[in-house]
Order: structure tokens, then sequence, then C-alpha cells
């Protein structure tokens, strides 16, 4: 954990000579112009900066920036000319790579609206899902095909998490609280709502070539892979066995992005609750700049029609049915019947059918009724009766349960008549193991197993086979379920 020298440049004190340097160094980079020499470097501070920029200054900051790291300088040796030429050496300098990177990261921070935005684009895992249909299906090129992989998917990862992280940050909340979020509203909504169709249209396609994946001979793509780097001719290059990793380490992301595992969800999931979360934040937004534009909305014209209505009319009475009507009763009291009508559905009009009656107790001092405290007997009796009563039942449930048992073996599929009470306890025992199979999975011939304890005081192996299902007749019904066999487990 040492101190990053290269980066000394953006916080020093003449922070602004260096990042003028570095950056026409960079530029010169990215033109392919290769190095400069002291001569140019004062002239462009000169132009760019200062026209008081001399030799001091520019030895000062190119020996600064080459003791950093960010600037490389080699000798040139010439006929000097003069003595001026001898005195000083002929350097030619010539930005890093730890400079590059460097001032990339600089340009990304200055210019970080443009660059991490990101985007939900469709196309792109549309092209994804093609790339690897034709890895699996043993294509001649494998090479070639996983380094397309590795550059959708890098760029999928990429611009999906930078758009999630732009529409979840503080600033895009604060802007949607605005009424001007409306004019983009729609345009938002059904932007997040065609990728999420779209991708939701490809998805368990991706679900089947993620898994087979594994199925590909990975030894001849990781050969493939080294063999290719190794053309060209880098000093510092990697080893097969980093290539190994860097695969092992893609297909693990792929298998994480779209499936996940029993602890995680996939990335996939999280983007699609991002993205409905999002949906529904911007329909409760919507509904709720709607209701404070109604609120503030001038009800003038609605009261002069009323205005209209109510001078039309001659009588008091009629006047007053029409007030109720439209603004409803004053003072008004609502009591609950607790007693049935006649009613056969909820879509019968209430002032057809028959009023209910309430019954109202006394108000004021005295009306609440007096509750006073009994006694109470115990009955060891009857309660030593119930007990026994509850004792015999669970015994006859025991033997009707050990009945269907032969030689400790249940085959479902061959139960002639199953009475009701066991066969809701057998479901019972089914679906605690099915319950418990999550965590646990056992598979054994293609068949879950898993044991339980059953509340007879024995334990049952439940093994059940989903590729099969079996019809098994009830007292009162069929029932149609996979197929299922019982082993009693004895301690």
């Amino acid at each position: 954990m040492k101190k990053i020298m290269p980066v000394n440049y953006l916080t020093v004190e003449n922070f602004e000579r260096y990042r003028r340097i570095m950056r026409c160094f960079y530029q010169r980079h990215r033109q392919m112009q290769g190095s400069l020499y002291r001569p140019e470097v004062i002239a462009m501070m000169q132009s760019e900066y200062s026209k008081d920029y001399g030799d001091l200054e520019v030895d000062q900051d190119l020996e600064n920036l080459v003791l950093w790291g960010n600037l490389e300088k080699q000798q040139e040796m010439i006929q000097p000319r003069s003595i001026e030429e001898y005195r000083n050496k002929n350097f030619r300098y010539q930005i890093t790579e730890t400079g590059v990177v460097v001032e990339e990261m600089v340009y990304q921070l200055t210019h970080v609206k443009q660059v991490a935005k990101g985007a939900l684009d469709e196309n792109a895992f549309r092209r994804l899902l093609k790339l690897l249909t034709d890895l699996v299906n043993e294509a001649d090129n494998p090479v070639d095909l996983w380094l397309a992989i590795r550059s959708e998917f890098g760029q999928i990862r990429e611009e999906t998490a930078n758009y999630i992280r732009y529409i979840t940050s503080p600033e895009v909340d604060s802007r949607m609280k605005t009424e001007a979020f409306l004019v983009y509203k729609d345009n938002f909504v059904n932007y997040l709502r065609d990728f999420i169709v779209s991708v939701q249209n490809v998805y368990f396609q991706f679900q089947l070539v993620v898994k087979k994946i594994s199925t590909i001979d990975q030894q001849t793509l990781i050969t493939g892979l080294y063999l290719k780097e190794q053309e060209v001719p880098i000093l510092d290059g990697r080893t097969e066995s980093e290539v190994a990793e860097q695969v092992s380490g893609e297909m693990a992301a792929l298998y994480s992005w779209f499936i996940g595992s029993d602890q995680h969800p996939s990335e996939y999931d999280n983007l699609m609750d991002q993205t409905n979360q999002m949906i529904a934040k911007i329909t409760n937004l919507i509904y709720y700049f709607g209701q404070e534009i109604r609120q503030y909305q001038s009800r003038k014209k609605d009261y002069l029609h009323l205005a209209k209505w109510f001078a039309l009319t001659d009588d008091l009475a009629e006047s007053q049915k029409m007030y109720a009507g439209i603004f409803g009763l004053e003072h008004s009291r609502h009591f609950y019947v607790t007693e049935g009508t006649d009613a056969t559905n909820n879509r019968e009009n209430s002032w057809d059918l028959m009023p209910g009656t309430l019954f109202l107790n006394k108000r004021g001092r005295g009306a609440r009724q007096e509750r006073r405290a009994s006694s109470f007997k115990m009955n060891g009796t009857a309660q030593l009766e119930e007990q026994e009563k509850y004792r015999q039942q669970v015994l006859r449930q025991r033997e009707r349960i050990e009945g269907y048992f032969e030689a400790g073996l249940l085959d479902f599929s061959k139960i002639d008549s199953l009475d009701a009470a066991s066969r809701q306890m057998f479901l019972k025992w089914i679906s605690g193991a099915i319950a418990t199979l999550v965590p646990n999975r056992q598979t054994v011939g293609g068949k879950l197993r898993q044991s339980i304890m059953t509340e007879l005081d024995f334990e049952v192996m439940v093994q059940i086979d989903l590729s099969k299902h079996i019809i098994v007749e009830c007292e009162d019904g069929q029932l149609t379920m996979p197929s299922v066999m019982m082993e009693r487990v004895e301690r």
C-alpha cells in the first residue's frame, strides 16, 4: 500500500503546468506522433500557458514528471555544433504507460456525465446470445468467438451497471421530483419497459446456452487463446495458467450474471428488480403530480355551473336534496348492521334489499354492562376422558397409516383405496420432504430423496420421481401426483 507517485502532478502546487504538459504528451500519444523535445515543450507552454515560461521551469517540470514515472527520457547522441548544444544534453521525452493510464482516468473524471451514464441495449444482449450459441454448437473458431464474447459481455456489464447507477443517483432522483420531469416521463417509462420485455423474451435461451458452456473443450480454448496472445510480441506476456484462470473467471461471471446461485440472485434478476422499481417510482410520481395539479386547479367554472342549477330551482326541499346529492350529507353517522340481508351477490342494488335491524343500547351513565366474575370448577374426570379419546384417535390413525406399508415400504401406485385422513397426512409428509430438498438436495438415479421425522414417532425416507405421474384412487375421488415411494427408517 505505497504512495502512488504518478498521480502527484494532479495535486502539487504547480499542478496547472504539469497537467498542460501531460495533456500535450497524451494527445501526441493518441495521434501516434511519438515523443517531444525540450524546445517543443517550451514553445507549447509559452503559447498556451505563459510567455514567461523558460528553461528553469521546463527543466524542473520535466525532471519531476520523469521522477514520478509519468514521462521517460532518452538522450540522443548528436554532434554538437556549439558550446550551448554541448552543455544542454539533447533529451527526448515520451509518455509512459502509467502516464497514459493516469491521463485516461483524468479524462473520465472530467467527463463523467458523458462516459458513465451507460445504456440498456437489447441488441447487445441478442448479439451476445448469438455468439454464445455459436460457441456451444462446436464452432470452428472458438478463440475468435470467445474474444468477441469477452468484449460484448464486458460492455453489457459496464453499460447496464452505469445506467442503473445513473437512474438511481441522488441527482436524477431530485430532478424526477420536479414538474419538468413530466415531459420525459413517457420516454423514460417506455425505454425501461421495452428493454424488460425484449430481454425477458431471450432470458430462458440465455439460461440454456450458459449451462452448456461447461460442456465445451476448455483446454482447446485456453491453448488457442494463449497462442493468440503469443502472436503479439510483448516482453511481459502472460503464462498459459494465467490465461486459464481468466477464462475460468469469465465463465463463472457469465453463470453468475444470468443464473446466479442458491446464496445470491443473478445480476439479471437484480437488473430486472431495479428497472421495475424505477417504473413504479415514476408511476407514483406521475400520480402525485397529477393530484397536486388537480388540487390547485381552479373550480370556478364548475361552481358557476352548479349555481345555475340552484337558480332554476324554486323549491327549498328540492334544493336541499340537490345539495346533499352534490356535496354529501352534513353531520352524517354510520352504523354497521351485523344481521344478514337477502342479498345473493355483491352486484345487487342496496336500495332493493330488505333493511336490517339495529338494536341500540342505552347511552350515558349506567349504560355500560357490568361484568361479574364467575367461578370455574376443574373436572379431572372429563379431562382424562378427553385425553383417552384423543389417544385412541391417534392410535387408530397410526394403525391406518401402518396398514398401507408392506414390509416397511409404501408404493403409492399400488394403493387400492386411500382414505381422506391418511391422504392428508401423507401429503403433509411429502410437502415437508420437498420443502427441505432445496438446501440439502440428494439425487439418486434421477430421483429426489429426503428423510423426515413424522408426528407418529418414526422416520420415513421419501423418494420422488418427478418424471413419472400416477393416479391414486381415493375414497372421495382420484389424485394425480408424481410417483412417490416411502420407506420406514428403523433406528
